[in-house]
């Protein structure tokens, strides 16, 4: 039976509103408000007596006596012989040479963090970034730990297991709490690195608990470091918004689930979960759809429930009802930005295109696995107030032909200028992508301002200067259904929006770029574009392929590959005056694809120019095939119509919903 967690007398009484003067505290001020004590010049014995303070004598068997006694070996008896009663026993998990080599490598303090490795001195600072932007950030949530326990428990060798309690011990040391509110460049500068590693620890110490790999002292040098996170991040957490305060719940719930022998654990648990209610009524659309509109960080924040979902339970509480309610939604919109075959997740704005959400694993056992089953659900659909349309087949049993559009608002935060751009992906390849992130990084090697710019995505540039949302932040979050139409009739579906917000840095040219796309017979895609404006301007309309050679006669081009492939042929008002293709250029970049965070390698990017009075339009067709040989066919337009012909499909008329 779970319970209903209350509002948490904590919320109101301290928050980020507060951080301004809490900064100036000093270390009596900081613990004061931690509810917790000094440590600094504490031996073992007084620190042990100030930790059991911070726990529920009264569940610990024994406690209550030694406390009476003064006597510290019985408190340590106690306190580990009960948090180990309590612990249920992992099984070991057969793991590979390779992630044994890994675990070497780090008792040698050489880290690893998507691919960038640095070795660090025997005295870690963990201040010390000898990398990229994000790399110490990495450091300072704790993931090495997880290869150093698989690695005990596959060799039994204690080097691994001394070393994972070693390096928490080593950070708790270091890491002084009472800079917690001052912030520090790593350690303290972004709470994520707490809420991540606070659940890191408490996972690491609830496999080696059983083992006998962790001493008293040790456990309780640790709780009390998890103690005062907690209340760091409960303070943090209050009055934020975005991913990050789901993140910092999930990690006191991770804490309080691990250790409810903490006073605070429960309170701490209750405050977590309404934070989530708060936080997802706050920042998730009514369609579903977390509002930074990055599928990458909204299936950030669905894990994050439901890794909260399980520690709540845990406690015997449940999340809110509204939250579940969404929780449900989301789900469904992570579907449907994953592509059919399952081997890409659509990357619009910060999103990495292989980290591909887990969804059968990270629901399995839990009552919303019904959602992976409704497989009749992952027709086309248009996510109203994301903006986001998927035109892909009526049916997922019919076919893979699939193709997401995004003509929704900017959205709060990880935003690319990348309006109207889409994703297309048919016959178990993905053809014309979002281009990814690289790094959140500005160095020399960081591809990050290219790739979120319009100049990397599938849309258009005029005089060349790219769109500029991020100059109307009045416009990022939406308040209501976006203006993106959405018709289906018997044989097409149909989507369109505008650009309207002008271009370049100012956004003082005001030129509007209409598109719509048609999904015609379940087969192929028209794209319509329309610029709208005055004067004589040069357009450029884009296209960025995946990685991979393209074939370009003319305005028709068509990929390489030996088991299927995309033709598209593109038709303009005006002529096309320049067409190229970039692919991997350096300055200006051109032409790149990252599948994942600190991976890029060159991808063709097709470019048409025309130089051209207003309105200029164009008519794109975007037709796959399987096997290596284009097929033959005729596409041909006016300002009122396109017209295709080719022998399975015979003579097929598409006319735009907007003419000239």
């Amino acid at each position: 039976m779970t319970r209903n967690a209350h509002q948490s007398s904590l919320l109101p009484t301290v928050s980020r509103a507060d951080l301004d003067e809490l900064s100036t505290l000093d270390r009596s001020g900081v613990f004061r408000i931690l509810e917790s004590f000094d440590e600094l010049l504490l031996n073992d014995a007084n620190r042990a007596l100030g930790t059991v303070d911070l726990l529920n004598a009264d569940s610990i068997t024994g406690l209550a006596a030694a406390i009476k006694n003064d006597d510290s070996d019985q408190i340590n008896d106690s306190v580990l012989r009960t948090f180990t009663s309590a612990v249920t026993d992992h099984e070991a998990t057969a793991i590979s040479r390779e992630q044994v080599i890994r675990a070497e490598e780090i008792l040698g303090h050489t880290f690893t963090f998507y691919n960038e490795s640095h070795q660090l001195p025997a005295d870690i600072d963990w201040d010390f970034n000898p990398g990229t932007a994000h790399w110490s950030h990495d450091l300072n949530r704790f993931s090495f730990l997880a290869p150093l326990t698989d690695a005990f428990f596959a060799t039994e060798d204690a080097r691994f297991s001394r070393k994972a309690v070693d390096l928490i011990l080593d950070w708790i040391s270091k890491c002084e709490i009472g800079q917690a509110f001052a912030g520090t460049p790593y350690v303290f500068g972004s709470y994520l690195n707490q809420a991540i590693h606070c659940e890191a620890w408490a996972t690491c110490l609830l496999r080696l608990l059983p083992h006998g790999q962790v001493s008293a002292p040790q456990l309780l040098r640790i709780l009390k470091s998890l103690h005062d996170q907690l209340q760091y991040l409960v303070i943090v957490t209050n009055g934020h918004s975005g991913n990050w305060p789901t993140i910092g719940c999930r990690g006191i719930l991770s804490v309080a689930a691990a250790f409810p022998f903490l006073k605070i654990a429960e309170e701490s648990a209750q405050y977590a979960i309404h934070g989530l209610g708060t936080q997802i009524d706050d920042q998730v659309l009514p369609d579903g759809v977390q509002d930074e509109l990055t599928p990458h960080y909204h299936w950030t924040v669905v894990n994050t429930l439901l890794g909260s979902l399980q520690y709540a339970r845990q406690l015997g509480f449940d999340l809110e009802s509204g939250t579940m309610t969404t929780l449900r939604k989301m789900i469904h919109y992570t579907r449907q930005t994953v592509v059919p075959d399952g081997s890409a997740q659509v990357a619009f704005n910060d999103s990495d295109p292989a980290s591909v959400p887990q969804l059968t694993r990270a629901l399995g056992g839990t009552e919303l696995s019904d959602l992976l089953l409704s497989a009749e659900k992952l027709g086309p659909e248009l996510f109203p107030y994301a903006g986001v349309a998927i035109l892909r087949q009526r049916s997922v049993e019919e076919g893979d032909l699939y193709l997401a559009f995004d003509g929704g608002p900017f959205g709060r935060g990880h935003q690319h200028e990348d309006k109207l751009g889409f994703w297309l992906f048919a016959y178990g390849r993905s053809f014309l992508v979002d281009p990814g992130r690289h790094l959140y990084d500005w160095s020399e090697v960081s591809y990050y301002d290219y790739l979120k710019s319009t100049h990397a995505h599938s849309t258009i540039l005029i005089d060349g200067l790219g769109q500029n949302s991020r100059g109307r932040p009045d416009t990022w979050i939406p308040t209501e259904p976006a203006p993106v139409t959405w018709q289906l009739d018997d044989r097409t579906i149909r989507t369109s929006a505008c650009y309207d917000l002008g271009y370049g840095p100012d956004n003082a040219l005001s030129v509007v770029h209409h598109r719509e796309i048609v999904f015609v017979d379940d087969r192929f895609w028209i794209i319509w574009d329309r610029i709208e404006g005055e004067g004589t301007h040069r357009i450029e309309s884009r296209f960025q392929f995946a990685p991979g050679e393209l074939s370009v006669n003319g305005s028709r081009a068509h990929t390489c590959f030996d088991d299927a492939n995309l033709l598209l042929w593109s038709l303009p008002s005006t002529d096309f005056t320049d067409v190229h293709v970039t692919c991997g250029r350096e300055q200006p970049k051109g032409g790149w694809y990252s599948k994942g965070y600190g991976s890029i390698e060159p991808a063709p990017a097709l470019s048409f120019s025309s130089s051209s009075s207003l309105p200029f339009t164009t008519a794109t067709l975007l037709y796959p095939y399987h096997g290596p040989v284009p097929p033959i066919l005729s596409f041909e337009r006016d300002h009122r119509e396109a017209q295709i012909c080719c022998d399975d499909l015979g003579h097929v008329t598409v006319v735009p919903s907007r003419t000239s």
